[in-house]
Parts: structure tokens; sequence; C-alpha cells
């Protein structure tokens, strides 16, 4: 097997980066949470926004690999999925704090959000890749 075959996964930079792409991701959408119908629009932006900024973040990720660009690239989007689901299930231990509501976390709009994220995270560890190899 080829050196790039079998380089480890760079977890901590895949976890950070993973964890900096959902942030981004809000901070990208707050300004359409202040739209007259705020949920439509979410909704509208929310899959296109998560394709674009995981793919930014998926190519960070990936761009210092050692090898397994697209491995690395899927594994921050997963880090963004999974940081995305934890949070209101980690913010409704507080006291007072709403329970999470599953049926927006898991709607039509934000599994395809999530299925964007992932491939467009994959997609920018297969552009760090390209750009690794000439």
């Amino acid at each position: 097997m080829s050196a790039s075959a079998t380089a480890r996964v760079r977890w901590r930079r895949v976890i950070l980066i993973g964890i900096a792409a959902e942030f981004a991701l809000i901070l990208v959408i707050i300004p359409v949470y202040f739209l007259p119908n705020r949920m439509a629009a979410i909704n509208m932006a929310i899959v296109p926004a998560s394709f674009v900024v995981l793919l930014g973040f998926g190519y960070w990720a990936a761009r210092r690999a050692p090898g397994r660009f697209a491995l690395h690239g899927l594994l921050t989007g997963v880090t963004a999925v999974l940081f995305y689901l934890a949070m209101p299930i980690i913010a409704s231990a507080f006291p007072g704090a709403p329970k999470p509501d599953f049926a927006l976390l898991f709607s039509p709009a934000y599994l395809l959000a999530h299925t964007a994220k992932l491939v467009g995270a994959t997609l920018g560890g297969m552009l760090a890749g390209r750009a690794a190899h000439g």
C-alpha cells in the first residue's frame, strides 16, 4: 500500500474544524433569521449554505492531511452534523432550557442540509487532494 493510502486521520484537526464549520454556518444563517418569514427563509437557505460552508471547511481540514483527503473532508462533515445534533441536547440539560425539537432537528430541510454538509465537506477534501497532487 502507498503511504497516502495508509495515512493516519488527523482527528484533532478534523474535529476542531468540523465544530468551527458548524459555528460558521450558524453565523452565515443568522441574518436569514431576521427576514419576515424566517422559517421558510431558513429552510431555503440552509441547504446551499451548508454545502458551501462545509466545502470550504472540508478543504481546510484536508489540505494539510498526509493523504486520504476525501476521508478527512467527510469526517469534518460528520463532526459538524454530530455537533449540530448534540448542541440542543446538551443545552436542554441546563435548568429552564427548552427540550430539543426533534421534529426540527430531523425535518426534511435539515436532513437535506446534513447531507449537503457531508457532500460539501467530502468534495472540499477531494479538491484539497487535487491541489496537493498538482
